[in-house]
């Protein structure tokens, strides 16, 4: 329920409880008001009719009394009027009363007895009255007889009943204008600008920081909307400081990056150089031959063909030196591991020959593609591929391996899901357990010319791919190294 109709509802209840209170007690005023009233015209009824009666003495002018009741009788509201002598034992009363009079009978010797008047309220036959009974006195003081005098309550009851209809239709008029000017308000003051915050708060959340609630008003809720406004404006700007931190950041990292590319690239420089060397031998050597053999278009022919594969081979060299020393930003793209680790391989494939090593490749030619930027793979695969082959200045074997599997990983609450692991092992001097705690540290390094960059540069970029790297080693036995990728993984 919203809160204009619960406030709506709240007000309503308290607004018809209070009216209805006034009511209620109005009425209640108005009745003791009719009542005292009605009591009033009987008791100065009875004070006209006391003096009238008290006057007349002798029996024979007693004769008169039942027209004097009589016409007393017939004022609003009296139901009849009765007069009692107990000497003589005469009894007088109104036409309109006919039997069942004992009753006030008694009370009017009772009164005389007492010598006072009495005031009661009860039912005459089923009609609900008042009567007054007081007595009569002779010019001497003594009582002499008593009146009863029987009022209707019914007329009362009937203004009361006027009163309540009138009293009911302007409580409902009342609650009916309050009801609808509290809601009216409610809407206007509370609804439409709680449904204007809320607005606003459904724009920031989707993002749109350039939404400004516009309430012209003084009041809590307008001040609430400017401190509203005044955050999404705070928020903005610290949405923008922060995507220039990060995109500071994330240059800070490329060149981070690219320093530690252009430092591994320095390790390889002799070893490339004779990788350009060697063709160039040959194309040289084949350059010379061509003159003296000018008759013999097929020998001709022959060393033009090995010069165009030297010299090929030479400039796919370069063209991975290029690749490499550029400076770019991440190119996302699906990727085959297969061609990028052959790739990788064909720049360490002088080192890996003048050492001794033994290559071993173990991975099918059907490998599930992964989604990730090939310039900062293949430096990861550089880096790894390159320490394995430093571990090992006597020679040893490079077992170079990927494959795909299903796996959970540790910590995360997701089920399985498809993996590709690449595995490069070496079986050169190990290391102990407190340098592999401290591999992925920046700066930290057993090499006498190493940056100790390159391991915790490869862990940043393989993170970046969604992915993370595990280490087993062994002193005296080797390293492996295992590189996870989530297998179709989108950007």
């Amino acid at each position: 329920m919203r809160l204009g109709t619960k406030l709506t509802l709240y007000l309503s209840l308290i607004i018809i409880l209070v009216l209805s209170g006034y009511g209620y007690l109005d009425i209640l005023d108005r009745r003791d008001i009719l009542m005292r009233k009605m009591k009033a015209e009987v008791r100065s009824t009875g004070q006209t009719l006391k003096v009238s009666l008290e006057k007349v003495s002798l029996p024979e002018e007693r004769r008169n009394i039942e027209g004097l009741i009589n016409a007393v009788s017939e004022y609003e509201g009296i139901l009849g009027v009765i007069v009692y002598y107990p000497e003589e034992n005469l009894i007088f009363r109104s036409r309109s009363l006919r039997d069942g009079i004992q009753p006030y009978l008694e009370l009017i010797k009772r009164s005389i007895q007492e010598d006072r008047p009495l005031e009661e309220f009860g039912p005459y036959r089923r009609d609900p009255i008042f009567f007054l009974v007081f007595p009569l006195q002779n010019k001497g003081g003594k009582s002499i007889g008593g009146v009863a005098i029987l009022q209707r309550t019914s007329i009362v009851e009937k203004e009361i009943a006027k009163a309540k209809g009138n009293i009911f239709l302007a409580i409902f008029v009342l609650i009916t204008g309050t009801v609808a000017l509290v809601l009216w308000g409610t809407r206007k003051w509370v609804t439409q600008p709680i449904s204007k915050l809320t607005e606003g708060i459904q724009n920031v959340a989707s993002g749109n920081l350039d939404h400004q609630i516009d309430l012209k008003r003084k009041d809590e809720l307008s001040q609430l909307a400017g401190a509203f406004n005044q955050m999404a404006v705070d928020l903005k700007k610290a949405q923008e400081r922060i995507i220039q931190e990060a995109e500071t950041k994330l240059e800070l990292e490329r060149t981070l990056r690219h320093s530690e590319k252009l430092a591994t690239l320095g390790q390889l420089a002799s070893g490339l150089a004779h990788e350009i060397g060697t063709p160039l031998n040959i194309i040289y050597g084949r350059a010379e031959l061509i003159p003296r053999k000018l008759e013999d278009r097929e020998e001709i022919q022959k060393n033009v063909n090995t010069i165009l594969l030297q010299t090929e081979k030479i400039t796919k060299i370069i063209q991975q030196l290029l690749g490499m020393v550029r400076k770019k930003k991440p190119e996302y793209a699906a990727l085959d591991m297969s061609t990028l680790l052959d790739s990788t391989l064909d720049l360490l494939d002088h080192q890996i020959q003048r050492q001794g090593i033994s290559l071993l490749k173990e991975w099918k030619d059907n490998l599930p593609q992964v989604t990730g930027d090939p310039d900062q793979l293949q430096q990861v695969f550089l880096n790894l591929i390159l320490n394995a082959i430093q571990s090992m200045p006597a020679g040893g074997t490079l077992r170079l391996s990927a494959l795909s599997k299903r796996i959970s990983r540790e910590g995360l609450e997701e089920s399985q899901r498809q993996y590709l692991e690449v595995c490069v092992a070496d079986t050169g001097v190990g290391m102990k357990r407190e340098v592999m705690q401290n591999i992925f540290n920046p700066f930290f390094t057993t090499k006498i010319m190493g940056t100790g960059l390159g391991l915790m540069v490869s862990q940043g970029i393989v993170r970046d791919h969604e992915g993370w790297i595990e280490v087993e080693s062994e002193v005296g036995k080797g390293s492996i190294f295992r590189v996870y990728f989530p297998v179709g993984q989108g950007r």
